[in-house]
């Protein structure tokens, strides 16, 4: 987003819920719901779920959320509903997250460019809508879930906060550039062979089971 972003989704660091560990892992967990130190934060879960699984059987995923989690700078992964966008740091919201956009990476810049926080929003019902035009079976939904979580995330958020400076962009395509040469792409690919998930060749939404239905 162009605009300077205030989140409500913020207030997520202040609440008090229940830590869920990670599946087969140790009592320590990479991330906590609502717990305010963890690397990774979310609410939802379903997008819980998804990160579970990307971290049971992601050595690359685990390894650069731990080195956040000793940075202590952290993720917020947000459903739509959670946001609101103003242009001030306290004023009222004047718009929202476009409903029509799959998902969103935005940076939290401090005024000398440092970022501790990093929000991704992932659009879910935009998404479980289209697995149901599909008739999606459940692993198909899941594995587009886990597919766009890898590429928001650890192709987007994670070097952000890995580098804890703006510098740490890591970009998509560039106009003319191969898709499988650009930063994130190229981070997002070596995940999806730990989980094979296939490699992603192209940008845009090929290699997403949803593509089978009209978008959007």
């Amino acid at each position: 987003m162009s605009r300077s972003v205030v989140w409500l989704a913020l207030a997520v660091l202040g609440s008090a819920m229940t830590p869920v560990t990670a599946m087969g892992q140790s009592p320590v967990p990479l991330w906590i719901e609502g717990a305010s130190k963890a690397p990774i934060l979310t609410t939802d879960r379903t997008l819980l779920a998804s990160l579970n699984r990307i971290a049971a059987r992601s050595a690359l995923w685990r390894h650069a959320v731990e080195a956040v989690g000793r940075r202590g700078r952290r993720a917020l992964v947000l459903t739509p509903e959670e946001v609101a966008v103003s242009d001030t740091p306290h004023g009222a919201p004047i718009d929202s997250f476009d409903p029509t956009v799959l998902a969103e990476v935005a940076p939290v810049p401090h005024a000398d460019s440092q970022v501790s926080v990093v929000l991704v929003v992932v659009n879910l019902p935009l998404i479980e809508a289209a697995h149901r035009r599909n008739r999606s079976l459940p692993g198909e939904f899941e594995a587009d879930l886990d597919r766009i979580m890898v590429h928001e995330v650890f192709g987007h958020a994670l070097p952000y906060l890995l580098v804890g400076d703006l510098s740490g962009r890591c970009a998509d395509p560039l106009p003319g550039q191969r898709p499988t040469d650009a930063c994130s792409i190229r981070r997002e690919n070596a995940v999806r062979a730990e989980l094979r998930l296939g490699r992603r060749t192209g940008y845009g939404l090929q290699g997403l089971a949803l593509l089978r239905s009209r978008w959007p």
